[in-house]
């Protein structure tokens, strides 16, 4: 496991980074229907968004605007709710598309899916039977073609530990899930879009190198930002972007 230091406070060491051409209506559209508190909001000088934000005690960052069409990064998010059906019809409303309206799960789980307007994905759930743990408000989700090998990637890199991995009788990756740090990502085989992550570690310089030497493409070096996070950013061979930090301190 990581060590859990140099990350800022509210955040864990995971935290999904969405990148829409149309980021103000998704900021709202979270509002809307999730309850999404804004913690943090600025505009850049063409024009861009970047927004923090809380769902229950799961921080998000969305960024973007037109400068990004093209480099969008969407995602796959599982929000745990009070009541799913309730949800569900709220994310309808505030202008979400369903994907499955809500039923009972045999994996105990009272279950719905949107997708919002930029494209990601929301699988909204309520516990309804025993569980496997307490789970956070709002875990990431990677749906990906040969996920056994991005997960020994995620090892490999982030010292990803398995918490929970389920196979079809044929080998065929069902559901995992994995801890990064005190962080979680879940994982299913499939197609789906390149994701991006802000990874809060304790030290980026070395987490960066084994990431590269792991086999992902550096996109930059790890560097001191004026908002005081020592950042570097790497690509892995499926597309994802990880923004690999630590936080210093405010500047």
């Amino acid at each position: 496991m990581l060590t859990i230091t140099g990350i800022r406070e509210g955040y864990t060491t995971v935290t999904p980074y969405v990148v829409a051409v149309e980021v103000d209506r998704l900021i709202e559209f979270a509002k809307q229907a999730f309850g999404a508190v804004i913690t943090h909001q600025t505009k850049g000088p063409r024009g861009g968004t970047h927004c923090e934000l809380r769902i229950g005690d799961s921080m998000l960052m969305f960024v973007g605007g037109e400068m990004v069409r093209g480099q969008e990064k969407l995602t796959a998010l599982h929000i745990y709710v009070p009541d799913t059906d309730a949800a569900y019809r709220q994310a309808v409303a505030a202008g979400a598309v369903s994907v499955a309206t809500p039923e009972d799960k045999p994996y105990g789980e009272r279950q719905a899916t949107v997708k919002d307007l930029a494209g990601n994905l929301w699988y909204i759930a309520t516990h309804v039977g025993p569980t496997d743990g307490a789970r956070r408000t709002v875990t990431p989700s990677l749906i990906r073609r040969n996920a056994f090998q991005l997960i020994d990637f995620l090892k490999a890199a982030f010292n990803a530990t398995e918490l929970g991995v389920y196979k079809t009788p044929e080998g065929r990756l069902i559901y995992a899930a994995l801890g990064v740090g005190d962080g979680a990502l879940e994982m299913g085989e499939g197609e789906g879009s390149p994701s991006a992550f802000y990874l809060y570690v304790q030290d980026a310089d070395a987490v960066y190198k084994r990431a590269v030497d792991a086999g992902a493409r550096s996109l930059y070096a790890p560097a001191d930002q004026p908002y005081g996070d020592r950042v570097g950013g790497i690509e892995d061979a499926w597309g994802n972007t990880w923004y690999i930090a630590t936080y210093l301190g405010p500047r």
